[in-house]
């Protein structure tokens, strides 16, 4: 599983690279994003964050009566998530103008980003659908113990994008983004059509029940409630400094993408895998009463985030502009967009640590059948957020648009008390880390009064050896980055000079996690030779 899931993460890399190839920070580049912006973040209220959390405890529970129970759970879920994304789909569609001016308020109207945004998500909407039944098949398989198919599909769908994109450079240059929107669709049925092997040996079906509102189905939408919203929060922050940053220069949604991509690799690798595993384990503990496996694995998994997501925000933070320069600077993306976007990486991986801990800790609330909790910390940290980005991202142009200046008002009012400050793109990376923080502080609060005896003393001193680890090795990255003017070079070997000098730091600390992971190396280095003889 862990290797496909870096195998995902590295094609999703190659084509965010052909992306900013053929695009840029242009325009065209803008319009499109934002348009697939939209599917994607109605996918995170529909099903990959709202329904597979409430759907995970709910099949796990009807796994224990019997095989057959969570057969029909399966089929009524996904006849009434086909009926509600087929309904989403065509009111998108419909409704495109409209949306768009919501979404973008900084797209002139009539103007080249706000038409061309318009015809983009009328073809990409029907992706919801073909995702969000990606999404239900990855919880429905994860329950039932076959993990790794979710980040198969997404090969798929990395792949598809890929080829088209690549295609796309014999297409007018004018019909490069419309055609890129058709492939979104093709790549979104080839990521079912990958899963239907593993649903076929899960002995599950996603055949619709027409009568969908069965019991499992109805306890499944009183969990949804509460965690459309807390499990859509990185996806609602992500809409909201996008919508923000189309009252900025262009160039600042990309800018904002390109740093997303980059920062969200390691957050993909290691954070989403370990969640799809962590949240049918705790589900299990808790239906079994074992508090003190709930409490390893939730510890035990928060550990691990540290040890590897710390060093990987240090990491970035400190060869963000070499390593943008490396990886976009080409085709259409300029030196200056290079800067830009490093940046923006800066500030979106001071939440980096906190961003995958969140996910983690919501888990522990979610396998409990309690999404009220995550949702009303999503609430908070993304209210917060959103007034932080107000103040950070300097003064709103006035527009004929009425969300533009609805929000220019707000920004006055805001300012007029607190100050404001110029930071532009930055200033909104820098609001979605700060809300992380808060959502950490607030669900271990929470989870510290709701459940005693966790073994916190674990998980604060992995950190603290992590951060120690970190900034020895960020002393090393900026003396060695001193030496070199070649950002090539300053890449290749900072990456593996980095990653050497803290895990020798964690050698002298004597960090359970190294002697952890030394461990695991030497048994499967056994197992592979036990069973070559």
């Amino acid at each position: 599983m862990a290797s496909l899931t870096v195998v995902s993460r590295l094609f999703g890399f190659f084509r965010d690279l052909v992306f900013a190839l053929l695009f840029g920070a242009s325009a065209i580049a803008d319009a499109f994003f934002v348009a697939f912006r939209i599917p994607n973040l109605l996918r995170s209220f529909v099903a990959e964050g709202a329904l597979t959390s409430a759907f995970v405890p709910i099949l796990t529970e009807e796994l224990r009566k019997s095989k057959q129970h969570a057969r029909q759970t399966v089929r009524a879920v996904a006849g009434l998530l086909m009926c509600t994304t087929s309904l989403l789909s065509l009111l998108g569609i419909l409704f495109a103008e409209h949306i768009i001016s919501f979404f973008a308020p900084g797209f002139e109207q009539p103007g080249f980003r706000y038409e061309q945004s318009v015809v983009l998500l009328q073809i990409m909407m029907p992706y919801i659908f073909f995702v969000s039944l990606v999404a239900m098949l990855n919880g429905a398989l994860n329950s039932v113990g076959i993990f790794g198919i979710a980040a198969l599909a997404q090969v798929v769908m990395n792949l598809v994008l890929i080829i088209g994109a690549l295609l796309a450079y014999f297409v007018e240059q004018d019909q490069q983004a419309v055609f890129l929107a058709w492939v979104v669709l093709i790549g979104g049925i080839f990521q079912i059509i990958v899963q239907l092997p593993a649903l076929k040996k899960s002995e599950l079906t996603i055949w619709p029940l027409i009568r969908f509102f069965t019991r499992p189905v109805k306890k499944i939408l009183l969990l949804m409630l509460p965690a459309m919203l807390g499990a859509a929060v990185y996806q609602l922050s992500i809409f909201i400094n996008t919508m923000l940053a189309s009252l900025l220069s262009q160039g600042s949604i990309s800018w904002l993408f390109y740093a997303d991509r980059i920062t969200q690799f390691p957050i993909g690798v290691f954070t989403i895998a370990l969640s799809s595993v962590l949240l049918p384990a705790l589900a299990q503990a808790d239906q079994a009463k074992d508090l003190t496996r709930f409490g390893d694995n939730l510890i035990d998994s928060l550990r691990y985030s540290s040890f590897l997501i710390l060093p990987t925000a240090f990491g970035l933070f400190m060869l963000a502009e070499p390593l943008i320069a490396v990886i976009f600077e080409r085709g259409r993306f300029d030196s200056n967009s290079t800067t830009m976007t490093a940046l923006a990486v800066q500030a979106i991986s001071l939440g980096l640590w906190t961003m995958s801990c969140q996910t983690l800790l919501a888990r522990a609330f979610i396998a409990r059948q309690n999404t009220l909790i995550p949702a009303c910390v999503g609430i908070i940290s993304l209210s917060l957020a959103f007034i932080c980005a107000l103040i950070l991202m300097g003064e709103i142009s006035e527009l004929q648009n009425p969300m533009a200046r609805a929000l220019a008002t707000l920004q006055s009012s805001i300012t007029d008390v607190t100050g404001a400050f110029a930071f532009r793109h930055v200033g909104l990376a820098l609001s979605s880390a700060f809300a992380t923080w808060i959502a950490i502080s607030l669900l271990i609060v929470l989870l510290c009064r709701s459940i005693s005896g966790l073994p916190w003393h674990l998980f604060i001193r992995s950190t603290i050896k992590s951060l120690t680890a970190c900034l020895v090795m960020s002393c090393g990255l900026y003396i060695f980055k001193s030496q070199l003017d070649s950002a090539l070079l300053t890449v290749v070997i900072g990456i593996p000079l980095g990653a050497a000098i803290y895990f020798l730091s964690h050698l002298l600390l004597k960090s359970i996690e190294i002697k952890e992971t030394l461990s695991l190396i030497a048994r499967k280095i056994r197992r592979k030779n036990n069973f070559q003889e």
